[in-house]
């Protein structure tokens, strides 16, 4: 068989006009520098608004460290003896909220220092269980400094704003149970007015008929219900 030749190469397209060599896109103003996103900061919502800090000021925690004394606060898994490195916030920053409006998510009577094994069980493991000993907060119209909650290493106390606690009086300790103490004067328990007023108000007792007094350390409504625990005011 006879070969054939190599087919011949073919002239390549050619353009009619030269390619003309245009400018580069220039922006004729400059777009301003921010100082752009940092790591750590929160970052802003789609309403322009910051998010929710993710945890609570230093100094509330610098309170409550020095009022742990370095151990576990809440010594359900430790039994007290690990070193509290986290804060646990006892009413929960999804239940108590944080802003100029309402702050007690992050105050110290909100604060226990744990370690983490304790946070986790409270937080995570057995909320419920956490409850009924004021190691977590429900949310509801008492703040946390007025529940009485059980501390591994001084029993059941009240604590304060100021890194401070002192002894909850026996009649709101029920596990389970718990009463919100409230400080009275001794006028406001006579008359039924000032903080006792207000405590009617805020939990639902305003409009109740009756007389309204303290009766073994319980504030009781003139409907007979127990309304919380009293302290007279010193």
């Amino acid at each position: 068989m006879k070969r054939s030749g190599a087919p011949k190469r073919r002239k390549g397209l050619e353009r009619n006009t030269p390619m003309v060599n245009k400018t580069s896109f220039q922006r004729k103003t400059e777009m301003p520098r921010g100082n752009g996103f940092k790591r750590g900061a929160n970052p802003p919502k789609k309403n322009g608004r910051k998010g929710r800090p993710k945890t609570a000021p230093k100094t509330a925690i610098d309170l409550a460290k020095v009022r742990s004394e370095g151990l576990c606060e809440i010594g359900l898994k430790c039994f007290g003896t690990a070193p509290a490195v986290e804060s646990a916030h006892r009413r929960g920053k999804g239940s108590g909220g944080v802003g100029p409006k309402n702050t007690t998510s992050n105050t110290a009577s909100n604060l226990l220092r744990g370690c983490v094994a304790c946070h986790d069980f409270i937080d995570n493991v057995a909320p419920d269980d956490a409850a009924r000993l004021g190691l977590k907060v429900l949310h509801g119209k008492a703040h946390p400094y007025e529940i009485p909650v059980q501390h591994y290493q001084h029993g059941w106390v009240l604590l304060d704003n100021f890194g401070g606690w002192r002894a909850a009086p026996e009649a709101a300790c029920t596990p389970g149970a718990l009463l919100p103490v409230i400080v009275c004067g001794p006028w406001d328990l006579l008359t039924g007015g000032g903080a006792v007023a207000e405590v009617l108000d805020r939990f639902g007792h305003a409009d109740c008929c009756g007389w309204a007094g303290a009766r073994d350390g319980l504030l009781v409504c003139g409907c007979r219900s127990v309304v919380c625990a009293v302290e007279e005011a010193s």
